[in-house]
């Protein structure tokens, strides 16, 4: 796909996620990316087109080329969600389980891996403090939105998935491209000069007057169209799903550019000659450009809402540490209200044993001063009953000042643990998280 293609199925993608209706318990979660994401638009174009001008990579990871394989009888196709146009085109075409094989590509490796490159920078960018070298900003993972939505796009372009080689020969895969493309161009307004779309009042591409009924029917399909969350039947993960993607946008292939026409053979002009581009052009378009958006929306929500749950695991991790650090408090409290009383008792009466030996002492040093002798010794034998007689009266004040800061704090603090375990309880009820969960954020 061109450049704006790419761009707009992204833009789309946002917009799906704002629009559609997004099962319940995933509701807030998109309002969230939509609001994180309208921050970052501008870079959509640049974004979404740098697999193309920076990276080239297309020769491996914009492709995963099938074709038939004579050595085995048969094939798997993959049962994907019901609403995607491509599953069910695939469901009616003539090569369904018919034996095929992979020559070539990473294309659902690269979604994958860098599906989980979002994830992984949200928590680095959460788990270090602001300001470290190490940490992503949101300009950078916003980017690693728009890049990632190019390879999903690309998935869905059937001549990238399908073994024929026609970008080397006489440009029908480009030239299909293009078509694309200049729907796109004619539809929105587009500020070249600073590289982004101009925006309606919602913040999605501004409309041009005259709109091609292909993107008008993505529009209102992007808003129709059932949200399914699961990956399908026989996915389980975003590999899997591209997978899927891969093997029905191969299939749909032989209806955009029939099998029996040779790739040296055809030429945009005579592909325009044929049924295929007459008769099917914009209905296969839609139905490509359709799922495009909805896998980009997907795979997008999948990731955010893992980033999120995560996010919700550590929060809930931590008021939990703070409710237990709250029941070691009023532990030590109520061990101080116990054992103190006693303690202090002990204490006194060390503290009375003291102070007799300091009256012995003072006894014996006015007895020595009396009659006449040197009285240094006496005088260091008082000194020393005096500061053990101190040491003692001063563990008596502080244990009782421990005890009545315990008697004084002890309903406080229980009143503050009730609070902070009714937090916990609240915060897992909201985010529906068991408290019977391990502590680790990443088990929820």
């Amino acid at each position: 796909m061109k450049k704006y293609t790419h761009a707009w199925l992204a833009m789309m993608a946002m917009k799906r996620i704002e629009k559609s209706a997004i099962p319940e318990d995933k509701k807030s979660d998109a309002k969230a990316l939509v609001k994180w994401f309208k921050d970052y638009r501008d870079f959509v174009i640049s974004g979404s087109w740098y697999p193309d001008s920076v990276f080239k990579d297309m020769s491996s990871s914009h492709i995963v080329k099938y074709e038939p394989d004579k050595t085995k009888e048969s094939s798997y196709f993959r049962r994907m969600p019901e609403t995607l146009g491509l599953y069910q085109m695939g469901l009616t075409s003539d090569k369904l389980g018919d034996a095929f094989k992979i020559t070539k590509g990473n294309l659902c490796d690269r979604v994958e891996s860098f599906a989980e490159s979002l994830i992984d920078s949200f928590k680095i960018l959460d788990s270090e403090a602001s300001g470290e070298p190490i940490v992503p900003s949101c300009n950078h993972i916003a980017m690693r939105f728009f890049i990632l939505s190019h390879y999903i796009a690309d998935c869905h372009m059937p001549l990238h998935c399908d073994g024929r080689s026609f970008a080397n020969s006489n440009a029908v895969h480009g030239f299909i491209e293009e078509q694309w493309d200049d729907m796109v161009r004619e539809s929105y307004q587009i500020d070249e000069d600073n590289n982004r779309f101009f925006y309606d009042p919602e913040g999605y591409p501004l409309k041009s007057e005259t709109v091609h009924p292909v993107v008008e029917a993505v529009e209102k399909e992007l808003v129709n169209r059932e949200f399914v969350w699961p990956w399908g039947p026989d996915c389980k993960n975003t590999w899997d799903y591209m997978s899927g993607i891969s093997q029905y946008s191969y299939l749909m292939a032989s209806r955009l550019v029939p099998d029996d026409r040779k790739p040296k053979d055809i030429t945009p002009a005579s592909y325009k000659k044929t049924d295929a581009y007459k008769e099917h052009f914009d209905e296969y378009t839609t139905i490509i450009l359709n799922d495009a958006v909805e896998s980009i929306a997907k795979v997008w929500l999948h990731a955010w809402c893992r980033y999120r749950d995560w996010w919700r695991g550590c929060e809930l991790a931590g008021l939990k540490a703070e409710a237990r650090a709250m029941v070691s408090e009023i532990a030590k409290a109520e061990k101080i209200i116990a054992e103190h009383p006693a303690m202090i008792t002990g204490l006194e009466a060390k503290a009375a044993e003291a102070l007799a030996k300091v009256e012995v002492k003072e006894a014996a040093l006015k007895a020595a001063r009396d009659a006449g002798r040197s009285t240094k010794t006496k005088e260091n034998e008082l000194a020393s009953a005096e500061n053990a007689l101190a040491k003692v009266r001063l563990k008596v004040e502080e244990s009782k000042e421990a005890l009545q800061y315990a008697l004084d704090s002890i309903n406080d603090l229980k009143a503050l643990s009730a609070a902070a375990a009714l937090k916990v309880a609240r915060k897992a009820k909201e985010y529906g998280i068991s408290l019977d969960d391990q502590d680790d954020p990443d088990a929820v």
